[in-house]
């Protein structure tokens, strides 16, 4: 028992001597004084960030001419082969960026927005359904359970 008795009080005086205390700290400089162990204080930043910037990553600006595309939704189930169009604008001050796709089978058109920078999500509507997608190109996920899949590049779709 002794031995942790004397381990505790060098502990203790080590600490003591190295001026840590367990205790709140009294004395120093009231705050905002200018001053800190008698050095002057280095004053105010300025203005933090500056203005804000707009949307943070809303959009990648994207033109897709006569890509493939698979849609589900006029037949379900049973995917058509189609051709898109697929224009996404960057965004403008305030406003979200606008999604416009035109597609060669009955469902036609999907207008929405895009976030989440450069993967451009979609949130919006294929003729009278809605649908998202986490990212064009890519599958766009509709209500019914059917999607509409736009590839990246022309001719068909791969599996």
């Amino acid at each position: 028992m002794s031995r942790y008795l004397s381990a505790a009080a060098a502990l203790a005086l080590l600490c003591a001597c190295a001026g840590y205390t367990s205790g709140e700290v009294i004395g120093g400089p009231p705050p905002g004084s200018g001053t800190s162990n008698g050095l002057p204080d280095a004053g105010d930043a300025g203005t933090d960030g500056g203005i804000d910037g707009g949307f943070d990553a809303g959009c990648a600006q994207l033109s897709l001419n006569g890509v493939g595309a698979s849609d589900d939704c006029v037949t379900p189930g049973s995917p058509i082969a189609a051709v898109a169009n697929v224009t996404i604008a960057a965004a403008d001050a305030g406003n979200a960026c606008a999604v416009n796709i035109t597609l060669t089978t009955a469902t036609g058109f999907c207008t929405g927005t895009a976030s989440h920078g450069t993967l451009d999500a979609f949130t919006g509507a294929c003729a009278a359904l809605n649908c998202t997608s986490p990212s064009i190109p890519g599958t766009l996920t509709c209500n019914g359970g059917c999607t509409i899949r736009i590839c990246g590049d022309a001719g068909a779709c791969g599996p």
